[in-house]
């Protein structure tokens, strides 16, 4: 049976595409620090005991799939680093309740974390825990990739079974027979000098890939110095709370993460994997404060069941209700207070109810998404299971005021994940709600931005990304005990006969008043108090009822409070016009798909190729303070590697075929498995030609061979793009463009991302969103928004974030074009503009975006603008913006 289709997101992608830059960073500049630099312009902070260790982090907010891009990372790394098909990696978790959830997910051959596995090295995948590695043989590592899967603690020696890591064991005595000199130095001896026989040694011969699940738990002077015993080969942190070059104290045993990349919740929103904004109601007694939390649940169940009838897909909302410590000196609202609270005020039957806590288990073996399953409430403190992660937590209910981030932190982490991630039609099913027990309305505010920020999240998108719901004042009891609807009872009732059974039955939320002819509530009205009303009253009142029971909560929450949305605008696009219709314009439109690859020159692999001895003799040096000589880390580590490889047989068509299959997405996405193959065995001749390398040689090889192939084919790639473009562009082209509002794009603040939050002093009104993306707080660029935000012409604009899904772009000859700013202008046009800080006419990709924009602009007929403009030509924006029309 077909396994379903599981696609990483965008923002995925770029993560592992920004890993392998560096990677491929640090093999060319045999360096990592100075490759870190490269990249990201910021400082690197080397780990002690680590000495040249390539040790990054990606920073991704919860609710953004940590796990499974820590699977796709360990093909990005064989390929672009290790150059193996058999790497070893050491997978580092938190605790035993995640290590065994990552073992269940890597083990399942339908999982998508083991189809990241599988798609890169197929059936040869052995997932241990650190008891299977004590048993594991050498024909297991050579095989192919070996994943173990333990915590950190599993290797510190003070522990039981790191004391097994590090002893002698027969089992592995075959992974030491005939090991070459310069494998045996690297080793921990035993008494009689030889290589000692541990798991320690397997991993320091094999130099593992390292992964740090939650790495911020695993940065102490102690799990540095437990690593460098192992020799990893490289280390990559996955963690949404990276610890920060502010923060970084080596004194104090603090070592700041080096963020390669950083996920921002603009970019999970937008790729619709959690629910925001975070909506927040605050009441100052605890039972009002369950009840509004009750009752907007009730809301979101109908809403679900609307959502079902529309679409098919089955949501089913529960509550986290977050209880108080037990104390000895005051009673206090517990779990088990709670419950009872539930039970006997709010007649919840007991079975819709589980406790999960530290000392109750009421979650084992609850599938919270079996349609049949019936829990609604899940009662915990400050932490629920570990690793614990179902969608259809909606709502979060503190009955405790928190003045602590950290108290609230894990369980606002909890409601965040949007079920399928997949937006719903009813939007109230795109959004996570906290119902907070507050005197102070701001403080339960900041509480809840703090948590977000301690899920990952930027400060200045935290703030922007928690609505505060306010309550209406008229709605008051004196005393601020609850809020009051009224409702008038439109027939005759004996108020007397129904007053003390309906008060008993709602706990005093319901009453009548006979003089006014009233029904009144006193908060929110859960579906147990709709129920028993119904059931009391006469058959007549059933609309009395219904009215009543939605003016107390859902339209409340919705409208009260809720901030006036953005103007908002669509941009047209620059299409071609084909015999199918209207298509948006890219590569396809003047490049002939496939490419005959093999018809280019192969020769010029030798401009990207370097012999392995040559490559030896060209490696960076360094000298110690003993004057000693040191080979670079990336050269030491390949070397080490080959060291272990027994590789024979090999021909040439199965070299090919290698090196076909290990070519990039990237490399071969307009080429056909003949046209590379043909390309390839060229390419071989050429090298053994020019090298005299024999085919054994070129195998020993391959991956610096798969290099210079990537590298040859971008070159000749870019030849052909560049010429074809031109040539599309010119008015004999042939090709019959038009800029078409049938195929525009709209600017929506839900499908707004970015890298980075703005986070500079100027208050941009006209910006279409509440969080700017990707702008510098100072610079040229930055007084170009200002200029266009006190242009009185310009009605809106926005930053256009680049390589986002929903951004404006234009192709260019290789690659999308991503323009700076866009702007609705009063009279309705828009402008599109392309900020250089230096000369562009230089420059032939500058040159390629000028000429598409101004293509994109003349056959809008009038309606688009577009500039670029360099320096700070301002002016040049009145100028175009004031040209008659």
């Amino acid at each position: 049976m077909a396994l379903p289709v599981f696609s990483l997101k965008t923002y995925q992608l770029q993560t592992l595409a920004s890993l392998r830059r560096f990677l491929e960073k640090t093999v060319e500049l045999n360096d990592a620090d100075t490759a870190f630099y490269a990249l990201t312009k910021r400082p690197f902070f080397q780990p002690p005991g680590l000495p040249g260790q390539p040790y990054v982090c990606l920073r991704v907010p919860t609710g953004g799939g940590k796990t499974i891009l820590a699977a796709h990372s360990i093909a990005v790394a064989a390929d672009a680093f290790l150059r193996c098909d058999n790497p070893t990696v050491l997978w580092l978790v938190p605790s035993d309740t995640i290590r065994e959830q990552t073992l269940a997910t890597l083990s399942d051959r339908a999982h998508p974390n083991r189809r990241a596995l599988a798609d890169r090295f197929g059936e040869n995948v052995r997932v241990m825990t650190i008891q299977d590695a004590l048993y594991a043989k050498r024909a297991d590592y050579d095989g192919g990739a070996v994943v173990i899967v333990a915590t950190i603690q599993a290797f510190r020696v003070e522990k039981t079974e790191g004391r097994k890591v590090y002893e002698a064991n027969g089992e592995l005595m075959d992974h030491f027979s005939g090991l070459a000199n310069e494998q045996r130095a690297i080793l921990e001896t035993g008494p009689s000098g030889d290589p000692l026989p541990s798991l320690a040694n397997v991993l320091r011969m094999r130099r593992p890939m390292v992964i740090v699940d939650e790495a911020h738990n695993a940065r102490t002077d102690l799990s540095f110095d437990t690593l460098g015993r192992l020799s990893p080969s490289l280390i990559v942190e996955f963690t949404a709370t990276p610890v920060t070059p502010e923060e970084h104290k080596p004194e104090k045993g603090i070592y700041a993460s080096n963020v390669l990349h950083h996920v921002s919740a603009a970019e999970l929103k937008a790729e619709e994997m959690i629910k925001l904004p975070v909506i927040l109601r605050g009441r100052a007694d605890p039972r009002d404060t369950i009840s509004d939390a009750m009752a907007w649940l009730d809301e979101l169940s109908a809403t679900a069941r609307a959502e079902e009838n529309m679409t098919g897909e089955f949501v089913r909302p529960v509550m986290l209700v977050q209880a108080e410590p037990r104390s000895k000196d005051k009673p206090t609202l517990h779990a088990d207070e709670v419950k009872k609270l539930l039970v006997e005020d709010f007649r919840v039957p007991e079975e819709h109810i589980v406790i999960a806590t530290g000392d109750s288990k009421g979650l084992d073996g609850v599938d919270l998404f079996d349609r049949d399953c019936k829990v609604r409430f899940i009662i915990t403190q400050q932490a629920l299971k570990e690793g614990w992660d179902c969608s259809f937590a909606y709502v979060l209910c503190s009955v405790a005021e928190q003045k602590s981030a950290r108290a609230v932190e894990q369980l606002l982490g909890r409601v965040l994940r949007l079920p399928g991630a997949k937006w719903k039609k009813q939007d109230d099913l795109n959004r996570a709600y906290a119902f907070a027990t507050t005197t102070s309305f701001q403080n339960a505010a900041n509480t809840l931005r703090d948590g977000l920020v301690n899920n990952g999240f930027e400060r200045v998108e935290a703030q922007a990304l928690v609505r505060a719901v306010a309550e209406p004042l008229h709605g008051l009891e004196p005393g601020g005990v609850a809020y009051v609807y009224e409702e008038a009872v439109p027939f005759e009732l004996d108020f007397h006969a129904f007053e003390k059974n309906i008060h008993t039955l709602t706990g005093g939320r319901v009453e009548f008043d006979a003089e006014k002819q009233i029904i009144r509530a006193r908060g929110a009205l859960t579906d147990y108090d709709k129920t028993a009303l119904l059931l009391a009253l006469p058959d007549a009142a059933a609309g009395m009822v219904e009215a009543l029971v939605h003016k107390s909560r859902g339209a409340r929450l919705k409208s009260v409070g809720e901030e006036k949305e953005a103007i908002g605008f669509a941009v047209p696009r620059l299409a071609v016009q084909t015999a199918h219709g209207l298509q948006l314009f890219d590569r396809g439109h003047f490049l002939d798909i496939p490419w005959k690859l093999e018809n280019d020159d192969p020769s010029h692999i030798m401009d990207f190729f370097v012999p392995p001895k040559q490559a030896r003799d060209e490696a960076h040096v360094d000298v110690d303070q003993s004057g000693h000589v040191n080979v670079a880390f990336v050269t030491d580590l390949h070397e080490q590697l080959m060291l272990n490889l027994q590789e024979r047989g090999w021909t040439k068509n199965a070299l090919v075929n290698w090196l076909d299959r290990r070519l990039p997405f990237t490399a071969r996405r307009d080429i056909t498995r003949v046209s590379s193959t043909l390309f390839i065995s060229k390419a071989l001749d050429h090298i053994t030609a020019q090298t005299g390398m024999a085919i054994e040689a070129l195998a020993r090889a391959k991956f610096r061979i798969v290099e210079a192939l990537v590298k040859v084919i971008a070159k000749h790639r870019d030849g052909r793009e560049i010429q074809a473009f031109q040539q599309a562009l010119i008015p004999q082209g042939g090709l019959d463009f038009k800029t078409s509002a049938e195929l525009e794009l709209v600017f929506e603040e839900s499908r707004y991302a970015y890298r980075e939050p703005y986070k500079g002093r100027v208050d941009f009104k006209k910006h279409l969103f509440r969080v700017i993306g990707d702008l510098e707080a100072s610079g040229e660029e930055h007084e170009c928004a200002v200029y266009l935000e006190r242009m009185p012409e310009v009605k809106a604009w926005v930053r256009n974030t680049s390589q986002q899904p929903n951004s404006f772009w234009l192709q260019t000859a290789t690659d999308k074009f991503y323009p700076d700013f866009v702007a609705l202008l009063k009279d309705g046009r828009h402008l599109v503009l392309e900020y250089k800080g230096k000369p562009y006419m230089t420059n032939d990709d500058s040159k390629e975006k000028r000429l598409v924009g101004e293509l994109w602009a003349d056959r809008s007929g009038g309606s688009c603008l577009f500039l670029m403009i360099e320096g700070k030509e301002f002016s040049r924006i009145d100028a175009a913006i004031r040209k008659p029309h």
